[in-house]
């Protein structure tokens, strides 16, 4: 009786469902930092700006009018401040990481998993590994922390994908 050799099982590469891709420029960067820190932003200049108000109508009681009026300044210039020293900061951030700097990044989407594609290595996410997604007009970020994430522009996606998303990060 002769033995049969069984044949080895040789698993074929699965096609991605969906592809999408991104060149992070420092608008990009600057666009997803700003997306990803905003509730932290916004949380630190409301609780400025409460103490603020609080002191601009204690020193109006007390007929301080030159401090109202510094302190009504300083409410309105708050923000501004706060968005332009980031905005500075990631410019920096940015500028000191050569690698990064206009890197072509292809994300492909499986069923289970989205891969991560750069010219200067791979990675691969589950998508149980997200907190959460964030969604704008323009793009959606995939949260990995509360300051870490990925930037996916819409413009470069197909609807199908969108819907696909949207159907694994439910709000």
């Amino acid at each position: 009786m002769k033995k049969s050799n069984p044949s080895k099982h040789i698993e074929q590469p699965r096609r991605p469902a969906y592809v999408t891709d991104v060149t992070m420029t420092i608008d990009e960067y600057t666009r997803m930092a700003m997306k990803v820190t905003e509730k932290s932003r916004r949380l630190i200049i409301a609780i400025a700006e409460t103490i603020w108000i609080l002191l601009g109508a204690a020193a109006f009681v007390l007929k301080q009018y030159s401090i109202t009026v510094f302190l009504g300044v300083t409410i309105i210039a708050y923000p501004l401040l706060i968005d332009y020293l980031y905005k500075r900061k990631l410019k920096k951030t940015f500028a000191a990481m050569p690698a990064g700097q206009n890197e072509h990044i292809r994300y492909e989407f499986y069923p289970d998993h989205v891969l991560l594609l750069t010219n200067h290595g791979d990675g691969s996410y589950k998508y149980s590994d997200f907190i959460k997604m964030l969604e704008t007009k323009d793009e959606i970020v995939l949260l990995l922390s509360r300051d870490q994430g990925l930037l996916i522009l819409k413009e470069n996606c197909s609807q199908e994908l969108l819907d696909f998303l949207r159907g694994k990060f439910p709000k």
